[in-house]
């Protein structure tokens, strides 16, 4: 008994697609049958859940780059990375153009700001310095002190900008940014 359960089990497995067809009746409603549409219609296959049966025409995908006009099946797998990318590619473009680019632009005018206020400070100081040795000695003091801090914003302000271009970049390619 249990060996016959196993061959009708194996082979119902490897039966084929059963064809339905959707046909359109006299009234114009839409009805699904087994045999051959007398009217308006079409066949659908129906595949078994194991995936053994033919495949149905599948989508293609887009012609090749080098020119040719042929073009192989898209698989299911395929459609469905293509479609995980795509969202992918969507969120990273709305997170580039709502947050992560106007924040650094943000970021950049602040730092650019401070940079000018800590500039700003030091020429208040330097104006403060007397003709004298002492006044001499603390105003070359604070030249140097004013060339670290250009140096120091002129490198952080490069290297924001850099990522700022990037992120525009990047942005651009996924079709945003303008």
């Amino acid at each position: 008994m249990v060996r016959t359960l196993a061959i009708i089990l194996a082979a119902l497995a490897c039966s084929q697609a059963q064809a339905i067809n959707k046909c359109t009746d006299a009234n114009g409603s839409i009805v699904f049958q087994d045999a051959p549409c007398t009217g308006k219609g079409s066949q659908i296959n129906v595949r078994p859940a194991s995936g053994h049966a033919p495949n149905a025409q599948l989508p293609t995908t887009s012609a090749p780059q080098d020119g040719a006009s042929t073009s192989k099946p898209m698989t299911e797998a395929q459609r469905i990375e293509r479609a995980v990318k795509a969202s992918k590619d969507g969120r990273r473009k709305q997170a580039l153009e709502t947050r992560l680019i106007p924040d650094i632009q943000y970021e950049l005018d602040r730092h650019n700001r401070a940079c000018d206020a800590d500039i700003a400070n030091l020429r208040q100081k330097k104006g403060l310095a007397r003709n004298n040795l002492a006044g001499a000695t603390w105003e070359e003091s604070i030249s140097s002190e004013m060339n670290a801090i250009a140096l120091r914003c002129d490198s952080k302000t490069k290297d924001m900008r850099e990522r700022l271009a990037d992120m525009k970049k990047e942005c651009a390619e996924l079709g945003g940014c303008q």
